[in-house]
């Protein structure tokens, strides 16, 4: 404020102006008046400037501030006891369903001018919001990272010999980046399904599209087998041979020059012009050889020894990438649309991002990848895992992921475990990088597994692979319903109850009804009772 005259005017501005800031609402006049009184009671004790601020950091403590209230406390009670939100308790709460921002202009003109008051109020802007490309809405992407939970990747911490293993030459940091890129990729591709709003779930499951950066050929590519790596060394090889075939004449010829004249400089240690001529020419086959292993270099990179990497091209688009990336740089935002090699990916559960998210540091996680398929599409549960269980694989190098989970399958770790691991295992297609493969430790990879207790018998039954299970899963309606049961406990921040079953009916309804919408199903359920209202005991 400068040495300008303080007022109480030129206080209450100050107060009314960080008050909405940290609230994304104006304050009540009395709310002003109290925060006022604050701000010139600290001025009084301590001084004009550290009273400025010590009354104007009281409001970083208001409740509104700290928390997103809803009270109720206008309007009547049904016959239910609830009350409808209303005014700037259901603006924001419409608002902050969405995105994390204050209220655009047209959302702050509607509370005002009291159009928050009806469903209808609330349709119209929800759909507004929804429709409007220019506005974001990172609510809508948070809510498919904490259903894939593909965001997790960037923070499995990689032993660095079996990541070896897995055919990726990404180590340490340049892994990690890898990660929080492909994290990224995959938002990208899910805003754009989600931008085409049909069959949005089926399509997440099913796509054959991918977002990646140009080192994403490798982890979208193919492990190759002992044999065809052999192959791949050969043809590495002689590429280096060809890349080198005429140097390698040259350095010959140099080689003989320089050995011929160690010979003679050892013989006339006192002619200093022939000292020269050796020094110069050993410098040129230094030169030489140093110039030899980088053209072998260069011609053996383009060939990847361990995987058949993916072949990709398409248009290019950016994705939405933050400011700094593990260690050091930047992530850069350019990528690439392009289509998954055929037979080896389906949808995103396929994609190393999810893949590594559900994988631990020495080896896939088929339990892990198993409770997630039974929790977020089947709608089932697992119960934690007994105190008195060591719940630990046996420590057996050179033996598969199968192999070592036979222990999971003893009478009482198997009632739980039946539910989980055949699940999870249809995964083993994929090593813990997200490669895929058809071998494990020279043995064809068994990824064979089942669905049970679904709830649904037409999607009961043993599945060959991943791309099986997934197929299955996409086309289930049972699948879609729990899907819906997600997005509700999203959006209103709480477990379903049997009371709420009506509303979930709706928002499948809605969602089917409109051809697999996101967007029809934010509006069911945005504009449902358990949104809109709340039960408030007026005694107290």
């Amino acid at each position: 404020m400068g040495q300008n005259k303080l007022t109480d005017e030129l206080l209450l501005r100050s107060v009314d102006y960080l008050f909405e800031a940290l609230t994304y609402r104006p304050p009540l006049k009395e709310e002003s008046m109290e925060y006022l009184e604050i701000v010139k009671s600290s001025i009084d004790k301590v001084g004009r400037e550290d009273g400025i601020f010590m009354g104007l950091s009281a409001i970083f403590l208001d409740r509104d501030a700290l928390f997103r209230s809803e009270l109720a406390k206008q309007g009547k009670p049904d016959k239910h006891g609830r009350v409808m939100l209303r005014d700037w308790e259901l603006g924001l709460a419409v608002n902050h369903a969405l995105g994390y921002i204050s209220p655009d202009q047209e959302l702050r003109a509607a509370i005002v001018e009291g159009k928050m008051r009806t469903r209808s109020d609330v349709h119209r802007e929800v759909s507004r919001m929804l429709d409007d490309d220019a506005i974001r809405k990172p609510r809508v992407l948070r809510f498919f990272r904490d259903f894939f939970d593909h965001d997790l990747a960037g923070y499995i911490c990689k032993d660095e010999k079996a990541l070896a293993s897995t055919g990726t030459s990404a180590r340490g940091s340049a892994y990690f980046r890898a990660m929080f890129e492909a994290t990224a990729s995959t938002d990208r591709l899910i805003e754009l399904i989600v931008a085409d709003d049909q069959e949005v779930l089926k399509e997440l499951l099913t796509t054959q599209k991918v977002v990646h950066t140009g080192t994403d050929r490798t982890l979208f590519g193919r492990r190759y087998t002992k044999e065809e790596q052999e192959i791949a060394r050969k043809e590495k090889q002689r590429a280096e041979e060809l890349a080198t075939l005429e140097i390698a004449e040259e350095r010959k010829i140099l080689t003989k020059e320089v050995n011929k004249l160690e010979a003679e400089a050892k013989a006339n240690e006192k002619d200093k012009g022939l000292q020269k001529i050796l020094v110069r020419k050993q410098k040129e086959l230094t030169a030489l050889i140093k110039k030899m292993v980088d053209m072998k270099r260069k011609a053996g990179s383009s060939i990847n020894v361990n995987v058949e990497e993916a072949n990709f091209s398409g248009k290019q688009i950016f994705a939405r990438v933050s400011r700094r990336s593990f260690g050091n740089g930047s992530m850069k935002p350019e990528r690439t649309l392009s289509t998954v090699p055929e037979g080896q990916r389906l949808g995103i559960l396929t994609h190393p991002s999810w893949l590594v998210s559900h994988s631990d540091a020495m080896d896939n996680h088929a339990i892990h990848r198993g409770i997630w398929v039974r929790e977020r599409l089947l709608g089932g549960g697992i119960p934690d895992v007994p105190i008195t269980v060591d719940a630990q694989l046996p420590d057996e190098p050179g033996t598969t992921l199968r192999e070592r989970m036979r222990v999971t399958r003893e009478k009482y770790c198997w009632s739980c475990h039946e539910k989980m691991d055949p699940l999870g295992l249809p995964f083993e297609i994929y090593n813990h990088a997200g490669i895929y493969r058809t071998t494990d430790f020279e043995k064809p990879v068994d990824a064979s597994g089942e669905i049970i207790d679904s709830g649904d018998p037409s999607l009961d039954g043993p599945v060959a692979n991943a791309l099986e299970m997934i197929e299955k899963l996409a086309n289930s309606e049972r699948v879609e319903q729990v899907f819906v049961r997600h997005a509700f406990r999203f959006w209103m921040g709480r477990n379903e109850t049997l009371h709420d079953r009506p509303i979930l009916q709706a928002a499948h309804r809605a969602y089917r009804e409109s051809g697999g919408s996101m967007k029809a199903l934010i509006i069911s359920l945005v504009t449902s009772d358990a949104f809109l209202f709340r039960r408030v005991d007026f005694e107290n």
